[in-house]
């Protein structure tokens, strides 16, 4: 199958990682796979075995499959008019969702357009699929809007347990430090400091903004003894599931985004969002219980073993060629 992406950039976010995971897994298995975007340079921060092209130049070919997730105006346009005989919508993430539901007049306030923009997606007459179960669940039951489930997976050629030298006064907590809203990095940091109180051995380390090459993420995650994640909302946790691909302990907050591997007391220790003192007794508890940091750890390695980007991309190429015969 000739199958094509539209994205916005190449630049290093969580979705366009989830994108470039599978098109070179589709690339792989024989699939022609290219990516439109922006200016179709390059991808300058993994290796990305699909081609590239720019978003402007969509038009000029024809595809068997062309796929989008971004809600911007731009690449919705575009796929309208560009000639596929199938087109799937994947949705990565939910924003504002109370304002996809119904009617809503907020939803057409400029500072919503990206909502907006998503719910048109969502409503397009499209192949609807989903990254995680939980969005797959919401849209069903709060817009009866059908899609396939394509979920999230971890590059473990990448993302798994390094050997590494600790300072054993010390007990390290690492966090991404993004400082986007949704990441919940001041919910971090609130309650590292109050954790800090009780247990001063506790150092923070942080890796958003240092330009960190790819290949040194494991030995950055297996160098913590305790991963925490802040996120108030999410499709699909790549921070989490890339700590457990290292066998690193992880406090994380209870959003759908981890929901298909972060179990309370047995995958992770999973607390409220939005609730500093919460997440401060779940670090101290860790902190200080080397029992349990060994005993999450091994058990969130087993659970995040099971999602595999090969495996995903066979379950995303079937879903395709099912969806394609039947329009034949």
């Amino acid at each position: 199958m000739k199958i094509s992406f539209v994205e916005p950039h190449l630049r290093l976010f969580g979705g366009i990682r989830r994108i470039i995971e599978l098109a070179n897994r589709l690339s792989a298995m024989g699939h022609e796979v290219t990516i439109y975007h922006s200016d179709g340079s390059a991808c300058e921060w993994m290796i990305c075995k699909a081609g590239t092209k720019p978003a402007a130049t969509l038009f000029r070919d024809k595809h068997d499959v062309l796929v989008y997730n971004d809600p911007n105006p731009r690449d919705f346009v575009l796929v309208q008019f560009a000639r596929a005989r199938l087109k799937v919508h994947y949705t990565l993430g939910l924003y504002a969702k109370h304002l996809l539901i119904g009617h809503d007049p907020r939803l057409f306030l400029p500072r919503n357009r990206k909502t907006f923009i998503l719910k048109l997606m969502l409503q397009a007459p499209h192949l609807q699929l989903s990254n995680a179960t939980w969005m797959r669940e919401w849209l069903k039951e709060n817009m009866n809007v059908d899609t396939s489930l394509v979920i999230g997976g971890v590059n473990r050629e990448m993302f798994l347990p390094v050997p590494v030298r600790k300072n054993p006064g010390e007990i390290r907590l690492l966090s991404s430090g993004d400082p986007r809203n949704n990441k919940g990095t001041d919910l971090v940091l609130q309650a590292v400091q109050l954790a800090k109180q009780e247990e001063p051995a506790i150092v923070l380390d942080q890796y958003h903004g240092k330009a960190l090459p790819q290949a040194r993420m494991a030995q950055v995650y297996s160098s913590a003894d305790i991963f925490v994640d802040g996120q108030n909302s999410g499709g699909w946790n790549n921070p989490v599931a890339e700590a457990m691909a290292c066998k690193v302990a992880v406090v994380c907050t209870r959003i759908g985004a981890v929901a298909d591997f972060a179990f309370d007391e047995e995958t992770a220790l999973v607390v409220p969002p939005n609730d500093p003192e919460a997440m401060a007794a779940a670090i101290l508890r860790l902190a200080r219980d080397p029992n349990l940091r060994e005993s999450l750890r091994e058990s969130a390695y087993c659970r995040i073993s099971q999602f595999d980007w090969d495996k995903s991309a066979a379950e995303f190429a079937e879903i395709l060629e099912s969806a394609m015969a039947g329009r034949n």
